[in-house]
């Protein structure tokens, strides 16, 4: 699950600073979207364990 999360979160991260540069909405942008992520690979996993 860890290896599951550092990925998305490195794919998120590239495609971020791919987008936006260094623009300063950067970091904001990757903060939402990394907290989305995890938000639905939590969900998953738990659905996964009932």
């Amino acid at each position: 699950m860890l290896i599951l999360i550092w990925v998305v979160v490195c794919i998120i991260f590239y495609l971020v600073q791919k987008v936006l540069g260094n623009s300063g909405h950067a970091l904001e942008l990757f903060a939402l979207f990394t907290a989305l992520a995890l938000f639905f690979i939590d969900r998953l996993s738990r659905k996964t364990k009932k």
